[in-house]
C-alpha cells in the first residue's frame, strides 16, 4: 500500500503486526491514529523504511450495542508539518474527516495528552463527564492538569496557564453521559491505555526532575484496574 492508517489501540499493536507486515513496504506512509506522544517511536520498529506520521485524533466516537457508532462531534485530525502528511491530506480531502497541519505539532499533541490524562479520572470514579461538575473533582482535575502542564512545558510544548481551565471547561460542557475511550474499555473489561495516556507523563516528569504526586497515585490505580491481579 502507499498509505496505511493504523487505528488500533496501543494495547493491540503487537496483534496488528501481521497486518503491518502484509500492507507495508519501504516507503509506505503509516498514519498512526492513536493516543499519546510516542506514536513514531512505538510504531517505527514494526514498519522499517516507512515514514510514520503521528496524528492527534479529535474523533468523539462511541460504539453502540447495535454495532453503530455515535459521533458526538466533528471528526478531525491534526498532523505534523512534514512531507509525508501530504499523502494523508490528499487521501482525506472531501471526506467527513477534516485534516489540518500544525507547525507546532508538539504543543497540540501534549494538549491532547493532558485531556486524555485527566479523562482517566472517569475510570477511577466509574462515572462519565457529569462528574466534573462536582467542585471536588473539578479542583482535583485542575491540580492534575497543572501537574501535566509542567511536564508538557519541559517537553517543549508551548501551552499557557489557561490550558488546564480550558480543558476542564471542555469536560464540564460535555453532556453528562459523555464518556471516553478508556472508560469504555474499562466497562468492557479490556486492557487500558494507561501507559501512553498517564504513565508517560509520570515518566517524562521523572526524566526532568519534576515531581508528579497526583500521577503517582493515578497511574498505579489505572494499572491495577487494567492488568490486575485480583
Amino acid at each position: 500500500m502507499d498509505l496505511v492508517f493504523l487505528a488500533v489501540k496501543s494495547t493491540q499493536l503487537e496483534a496488528a503486526t501481521p497486518w503491518l507486515t502484509a500492507l507495508c513496504r519501504p516507503g509506505t506512509v503509516v498514519c498512526v491514529l492513536q493516543n499519546g506522544v510516542n506514536q513514531e517511536a512505538s510504531v517505527a520498529p514494526y514498519v522499517p523504511g516507512s515514514p510514520v506520521v503521528p496524528a492527534v485524533v479529535w474523533f468523539p466516537a462511541q460504539a453502540q450495542p447495535d454495532g453503530s457508532v455515535l459521533l458526538r462531534g466533528d471528526a478531525h485530525l491534526t498532523l505534523p508539518d512534514v512531507p509525508a502528511s501530504g499523502m494523508v491530506l490528499e487521501a482525506l480531502r472531501g471526506t467527513w474527516c477534516s485534516v489540518d497541519v500544525a507547525a507546532d505539532f508538539t504543543s497540540v499533541a501534549w494538549r491532547k495528552l493532558m485531556q486524555n490524562a485527566v479523562a482517566g479520572l472517569m475510570v477511577l470514579a466509574g462515572r462519565r463527564s457529569g462528574m466534573f461538575s462536582r467542585d471536588d473533582i473539578a479542583q482535583l482535575s485542575l491540580n492534575y492538569l497543572r501537574e501535566c502542564l509542567g511536564v508538557a512545558r519541559a517537553e517543549n510544548a508551548v501551552l499557557g496557564d489557561e490550558v488546564p481551565r480550558e480543558i476542564l471547561d471542555y469536560f464540564q460542557a460535555n453532556p453528562a453521559d459523555a464518556g471516553t475511550s478508556i472508560l469504555y474499555d474499562r466497562e468492557m473489561g479490556h486492557p487500558l491505555e494507561w501507559i501512553i495516556r498517564n504513565d508517560v507523563i509520570r515518566q517524562r516528569g521523572r526524566s526532568h526532575g519534576i515531581s508528579t504526586p497526583i500521577s503517582d497515585v493515578v497511574v498505579p490505580l489505572l494499572a491495577a484496574g487494567s492488568d490486575g491481579p485480583g
